[in-house]
């Protein structure tokens, strides 16, 4: 069976100030939902129920490949596109599924994909737009804690409960009714 799915979100900042995002899972991926995917060495994360492999992909700012299980062959990937008023973040993932992953696709896997990714981008527009100049949420530095966060309230920085987290620029933002510290 084919599979194709793709979520995209207009990130008010720049491409140069979302790579970086991108690039860390522990700032962006929403943990509330599932665990983040851990790094296993030799480019390797494991998902849990998958394991990925990090690939070069032409047009991409970070792709991976499904290596298991081996009923589930697919890639999946970010772009960027440049696009009035921000940067058009894109999340693509196409290839097939066979055996159980037929039925496993569709009534298990892709739900729950579509609720972290839409997470995920909630999380990256709001750290992303948190320190841009002019953006609807830019907010003077300060001692208390992350911005607005977007449409479900999450402060900018999703990374901010976790033990250790040394704290980012963007989450050193104000809210008007302070409930999260970095």
């Amino acid at each position: 069976m084919q599979i194709f799915n793709r979520h995209e979100r207009l990130i008010t900042a720049p491409p140069e100030r979302i790579v970086p995002l991108i690039a860390d899972f522990d700032v962006i991926w929403p943990a509330e939902l599932a665990p983040a995917p851990r790094p296993q060495g030799d480019r390797r994360y494991d998902t849990g129920l998958m394991v990925w492999e990090e690939i070069e992909r032409p047009g991409a700012v970070r792709a991976f490949r499904v290596l298991s299980p081996a009923e589930l062959q697919a890639g999946h990937w970010f772009e960027l596109v440049p696009a009035a008023g921000g940067t058009l973040l894109r999340h693509t993932v196409e290839g097939t599924a066979a055996g159980a992953y037929e039925q496993l696709w569709p009534e298990r896997i892709e739900p729950l994909h579509n609720r972290i990714l839409e997470a995920l981008l909630d999380n990256v527009q709001s750290a992303a737009s948190a320190s841009v100049p002019g953006s609807a949420r830019e907010a003077p530095l300060g001692p208390g804690p992350a911005g607005p966060g977007g449409p479900r309230g999450r402060s900018a920085c999703p990374g901010r409960r976790r033990p250790g987290h040394p704290g980012h620029a963007h989450c050193q933002t104000r809210r008007p009714r302070p409930r999260f510290g970095c």
